[in-house]
Formats: structure tokens, C-alpha cells, sequence
């Protein structure tokens, strides 16, 4: 996207054998100004318009798009109806966790004691099927820094083998070769895997409903609230606070059953400024201060095993909690 993939992208998908490469020929380039797309990051879809437009041309089974710095990559795959459709952060992680895991069970080569890793924002269904296949999931803290930094502990402690870490800010690594987000190693990824499918007449789109029809269907939204200046920061640490000392004990039949609070709570984890609060039906959600922006961020998740009372849950959590973000001046 106007930036450093083009390139390694191109050169890592040719030796793996994919020939069918059509590149958007205006973000081609190096672009320092972004031009074609005002904000270059792939998790916006708007990002994606040039690209949809070409794919539709073209009639392309996948679109990839690596962020300027090409450690994060996202992705669209074509519908039935021959539209695009967007693959979250969280899905994409859940359709490469079922990926590896799948093909090196078949090749007998899963570790003993592998693991993946996960912030802990981050959804749990890649949790259920590394279950599955007797892999450990392990939470860090946001930032590639804390999950590839497990990585360096296995190293240090033999208790793990890291199999592969992601977050839901589409960053994504595989192995311990490339001890960051690594947007060229994954894009060979995505595209071996819809490749792979595709031989067997499915789409990614086709396997992501499989895993829910197996596991249940995992939701999902990210909300965040602007608030500006000195005063739009104070206002974020007494919603902290407020949480904080009284949470949320309900939602209609789902009841809170957990609470972690890793500024408090000894979780394992360097201590941040994050609350997360479990719900007896498995769903969660979680609150926690921007670091760079200033904006409160909540993370919702739901599940069930109806995709619409899934998304219900989403809607019901977020209209509570954001109602009683917004009362707290």
C-alpha cells in the first residue's frame, strides 16, 4: 500500500509458486503522502477501494494489503455474489490457527509443547481449536514486543515451543524466524491457504463458517471514544476508575462471573492499565486507555451457537457499557 511490501511480497509468493500476482498499479509505489487512500492501514476497509475495484475486474479470489511498513497485513475474499467481503483481524488469525495446526497434524510434526500466543484483547476462538490439537494458547499484554517476547522466554525456559502469535490489530508471525508482525511470511500464508482450499472448491469465507458451525459462532467489535485534551484525559481515568471499583454484573441472562484487573491483579503480565470481565456464557469484554491516541477503547466478544443471538449479545454489551461510559462525566 504506497510502501515497503511491494517487493519481498512479490518476490516470497513467486518462489512459492503463485503466479496469478495482479498489483494495484497506484499504490504500487512508494507514496510518502498516501495519496490514493488518505489513511494507509489496511484494518480501515475503505483502504481496500482500488483494490475491490481491480479485483472485480480481474475477478480475483483474494485481495492482500500489507500496511506501509509490511509487519500487518489484511485481507477481502470474494462471495458467492462475487463481492468482497472484509476478514477481520480476529478471523484472520482464527483461519491461520486452523491452518497450521491442521496441515502439521497431518504431517505429525505439532510440538508436544507448542503454543500459540495472543494479546489479550485478542478473540478466544483460535483458543478452542488449538485445544483441539493439544496447543497451549498463552495472553500477553498488546505489542508484538510481549508476544515474540514469549518467544525469547521459551528459548530461556524450555516450556514452549512458539508455534505462532497474532493480535487483532492484524499483525501476525509464524515460527520464531521473524521474531516480530511479519507482513511478508503471512501474506505466503494466506495465499498457500486460500490456494489450498480452493482445490477443495472452498473459500476462506467457506472455512471461517465451518469453524463457527464446529465451535460457535465468536462475534466481535471494537468501540472506541474520542476525547480530547487534558480534561477528555481525565474524563477516560475516572471511567477506569468508576469500572474499576463497580462493574457491570449483568447483561439480561448472561452474569459476570470474572474480573481481571492487570494493573492490580498479579496476572503474570507488566502491569497495564486494563480491566476485562468474563461472562458465564463465554463472552467477554475489556477497557483499556489508548496509549498513543486519546481514546478509551472497548473490545467486545460474544459467542453462541446462533449467529444471531451472537450478534445480539455484541449489541447488548455495547449499548450497557458505552451507556454507562457516557454517564460518567
Amino acid at each position: 500500500m504506497n510502501g515497503t511490501g511491494n517487493i519481498p511480497v512479490r518476490r516470497i509468493l513467486k518462489q512459492r509458486g503463485f503466479t496469478n500476482i495482479i498489483v494495484v498499479p497506484e499504490q504500487e509505489k512508494p507514496d510518502p503522502n498516501f495519496t490514493t487512500v488518505g489513511y494507509p492501514n489496511p484494518e480501515d476497509v475503505k483502504a481496500f477501494d482500488f483494490a475491490k475495484k481491480l479485483g472485480k475486474e480481474e475477478n480475483a479470489d483474494i485481495i492482500i494489503a500489507t500496511d506501509p511498513d509490511c509487519d500487518r497485513v489484511a485481507m477481502m475474499v470474494k462471495d458467492k455474489d462475487g463481492e468482497f467481503r472484509f476478514i477481520s483481524g480476529n478471523q484472520t488469525g482464527v483461519l491461520l490457527v486452523n491452518y497450521i495446526l491442521s496441515q502439521r497434524q497431518k504431517r505429525g510434526d505439532i510440538p508436544a509443547d507448542g503454543a500459540i500466543v495472543k494479546s489479550i484483547v485478542t478473540g478466544d476462538l483460535s483458543k478452542a481449536i488449538a485445544k483441539r490439537y493439544n496447543v497451549e494458547t498463552i495472553e500477553t499484554l498488546t505489542g508484538f514486543k510481549h508476544i515474540c517476547g514469549k518467544a525469547n522466554e521459551f528459548d530461556r525456559t524450555g516450556e514452549h515451543t512458539f508455534i505462532f502469535g497474532y493480535e487483532e490489530s492484524i499483525g501476525y508471525v509464524y515460527d520464531t524466524i521473524v521474531r516480530d508482525k511479519d507482513g511478508v511470511n503471512t501474506s505466503m500464508f494466506i495465499a498457500e491457504m486460500a490456494g489450498y482450499y480452493k482445490m477443495q472448491g472452498k473459500s476462506l469465507l467457506d472455512v471461517l463458517e465451518e469453524l463457527y458451525q464446529e465451535y460457535g459462532y465468536y462475534k466481535e467489535k471494537l468501540v472506541s471514544i474520542v476525547l480530547e485534551g487534558l480534561e477528555g484525559s481525565k474524563r477516560i481515568g475516572r471511567m477506569m476508575e468508576e469500572f474499576r471499583k463497580e462493574p457491570i454484573n449483568s447483561f439480561e441472562d448472561m452474569k459476570l462471573i470474572k474480573v481481571v484487573d492487570y494493573l492490580l491483579d498479579e496476572t503474570g503480565s507488566p502491569k497495564s492499565n486494563v480491566l476485562k470481565y468474563y461472562l458465564d456464557d463465554g463472552s467477554w469484554y475489556a477497557i483499556r486507555p489508548s496509549g498513543t491516541e486519546p481514546k478509551i477503547k472497548l473490545y467486545i466478544y460474544s459467542k453462541d451457537k446462533n449467529s444471531e443471538v451472537s450478534a445480539r449479545k455484541i449489541e447488548l454489551i455495547e449499548s450497557t457499557v458505552t451507556g454507562r461510559m457516557n454517564s460518567i462525566k
